[in-house]
């Protein structure tokens, strides 16, 4: 793991809990002791939480090794992910290096939230064995990497690497080609830019942005996506409430709405919808947002409603 601040410290505990032997390269002693501090602070936190137990927490940090040396940390390695500030420059100097360090079969990932992955791979003598493990922070507790090839990667590489995660326990989602700043970033680029639209124009304060967005929006989008969401108010609500908001609504909406293809209310939107799976979707949401609710109310981030006495 090169580079240790917070994304390569969850990546390599990640990694360590399911049994791994990490490298961590950090620069400097001192970046390599913070490091240190924060793997154990977030190891303590999952045994506090029950997620792990202590044995567990103490084999996993015996398993990570710490290192100022690049050449310590490239050999013998199967697999290095980089994980040092997104800057290209930086990254194709640090992957000239790993090229000439690391062993030939070596896979070399990217940590990369917006870089392309040819372009980080334009030095290396394998850009076959090159491409993009974007994890999300905090690495060790989001389940999704996405896998991106760059234009010359082999697709046993990014094979191997799906397996990898899926081993230890992430949800890989594989690109087909080489796309500069994946669907997460580039979602959050779009909210984080309406949320500072919102905010200059005098329509809501930070806080209450934020809070729309983690009581609101981000509860459900943590049982049900965009394309769902769309599917359940309906196609043609959406299309009509964005042209009333004045804003132009995309072609492949259009073509919904003339198909009369209008999400659950139809059968078929952006997908398909019987009975039961109408049924399950429905339980699905309820029973996560249900559990957000039980913890908040467990913790007193809420409060219970109170009933009202009936006479």
């Amino acid at each position: 793991m090169v580079g240790g601040g917070a994304m390569g410290c969850g990546i390599a505990l990640e990694l360590a809990i399911a049994g791994r032997r990490v490298v961590l390269y950090n620069t400097r002693p001192d970046s390599s002791e913070r490091a240190r501090a924060k793997l154990e602070r977030d190891a303590a936190l999952l045994v506090e939480t029950g997620l792990l137990t202590a044995a567990q927490r103490d084999a996993a940090l015996g398993r990570i090794r710490r290192t100022t040396v690049l050449a310590e940390a490239a050999r013998d390695q199967d697999l290095i992910l980089e994980s040092v500030p997104e800057d290209l420059a930086l990254k194709q100097e640090v992957f000239r290096q790993l090229d000439g360090l690391a062993a030939p079969d070596t896979v070399l990932a990217s940590n990369t939230t917006a870089l392309s992955v040819t372009a980080l791979a334009r030095d290396c003598t394998r850009p076959e064995r090159v491409l993009s493990a974007h994890y999300y922070l905090p690495a060790h507790l989001v389940p999704l990497v996405d896998v991106i090839p760059g234009e010359r990667t082999s697709p046993d590489v990014v094979e191997a690497v799906r397996q990898l995660l899926e081993e230890v326990g992430k949800t890989p989602v594989v690109f087909a080609k080489d796309v500069p700043g994946s669907v997460g970033p580039r979602l959050l680029q779009a909210l984080i830019g309406e949320g500072i639209r919102l905010v200059q124009e005098g329509v809501a304060t930070p806080e209450m942005v934020d809070r729309v967005l983690t009581q609101g929006i981000g509860r459900r989008l943590g049982v049900s996506g965009v394309f769902d969401r769309l599917d359940l108010a309906g196609v043609d609500l959406v299309t009509n409430v964005m042209r009333n908001a004045g804003r132009p609504v995309p072609p492949v909406l259009a073509r919904k709405v003339e198909q009369g293809e209008l999400g659950l209310k139809t059968g078929q939107g952006f997908y398909t919808w019987t009975p039961e799976t109408t049924a399950a979707f429905e339980e699905r949401v309820a029973r996560g947002l249900i559990t957000q609710l039980r913890e908040d109310r467990a913790e007193g981030r809420l409060r219970a409603p109170t009933p009202e006495r009936q006479e």
